[in-house]
């Protein structure tokens, strides 16, 4: 779409130039002059350090997506490179905004150096989809509480229950074989604003499994709850018993998977007591952590509790993309750019 910058004095122009054109004084070559004038980039003006002045809006606009096509540069995503092993960092893109340019050179005062206004295509996925997390690098006082679910569908209620009355929220990993049996638990949970995440299809051994296992491990369960809480889940995948290795962990990322581990073990799956469990949580919590919990009656019983020690301590628990969220906004540029100058803004 064109872009017209109309101005007073613009108008003002257009009826002088009306009226001239009625009264028969000017050539038709005159008129076109008039209207280059009247419509055009005012005298003097240069993009990137070519003359634009007089050059009508549809002008420009074509003059800059010529200039955008040699400024593109397309993503590149982080990868593994199976060979060596060797981690492969993304590369962000770099493109140019066209009707911000545009506007910018129509609005350009006469004799103004204009530049194209760029900005940053970041790449879908970083390295950081290809590194475990154990806990987030958040400044903001926040955690997250997790539940891997294999078993113990019987606690889910009382779990639930707990979590909305003292109104937070969590995020739950399954796996594949338990969906299938309890699809509505799933929905309950995914209704109440939980995160739906992904523990594997089946409770395997996922350092013992090759890559196309690997891929059914992880794509298939991730089809299966997307079918069942009809929407799309989050990727972020927890391997089954914590277990993974450079395969798992270059599965995962190429498939657009996060893998998430844990920093603070409830290991609630031993039963012990609820307040061995409390303890362990006040002792290792830490803004950032990961909490892992299974659904069982010491975590059942506990829960409440190790909310009010965690908002006693200041930590609000929130969903582990959330905490994912504030760590990437507050990392810096990893190439020091200073965006307000050569690059006008990040797109992804």
């Amino acid at each position: 779409m064109d872009i017209y910058v109309v101005t007073f004095a613009q108008i003002r122009r257009v009826i002088i130039v009306s009226i001239t054109i009625l009264l028969g004084l000017v050539s038709l070559p005159e008129i076109s002059i008039m209207v280059r004038h009247m419509n055009g980039v005012a005298e003097g003006v240069e993009l990137e350090g070519q003359p634009v002045s007089g050059c009508l809006p549809h002008e420009v606009k074509s003059l800059v997506e010529n200039m955008a096509k040699h400024i593109y540069r397309s993503p590149i995503n982080a990868g593994y490179f199976q060979e060596t092993g060797e981690l492969i960092p993304e590369v962000d893109g770099v493109d140019v905004d066209l009707e911000g340019t545009v506007r910018k050179v129509l609005e350009a005062k006469p004799g103004e150096k204009v530049n194209l206004i760029k900005y940053r295509v970041t790449a879908s996925r970083d390295r950081s989809y290809y590194i475990p997390v154990y806990e987030a690098g958040t400044k903001q006082p926040q955690v997250s509480l997790t539940f891997n679910v294999a078993w113990g569908e019987e606690e889910i209620p009382h779990i639930l229950d707990t979590l909305r009355q003292t109104q937070t929220h969590a995020t739950f990993y399954f796996v594949g074989s338990w969906v299938k049996k309890f699809p509505e638990l799933v929905q309950e949970i995914d209704k109440d604003g939980h995160e739906i995440a992904n523990h594997g299809l089946y409770h395997g051994h996922p350092a013992q499994m090759g890559r196309d296992e690997l891929v059914r491990l992880i794509q298939a369960n991730h089809e299966l709850l997307k079918d069942t809480i009809n929407k799309e889940p989050v990727r972020l995948f927890a391997p089954p018993y914590g277990e993974f290795d450079q395969d798992v962990l270059s599965v995962a990322g190429d498939l657009g998977f996060r893998t998430i581990l844990w920093s603070v073990d409830t290991v609630d799956w031993k039963r012990p007591a609820p307040e061995v469990i409390r303890e362990r949580v006040k002792s290792k919590i830490r803004p950032g952590g990961i909490i892992l919990m299974h659904p069982t009656a010491p975590t059942r019983d506990v829960l409440r509790q190790l909310i009010t020690d965690l908002k006693e301590k200041g930590l609000q628990p929130v969903t582990v993309s959330q905490l994912l969220k504030n760590t990437a906004e507050n990392k810096p540029d990893s190439d020091g750019m200073d965006q307000a100058t050569e690059i006008d803004g990040a797109r992804q």
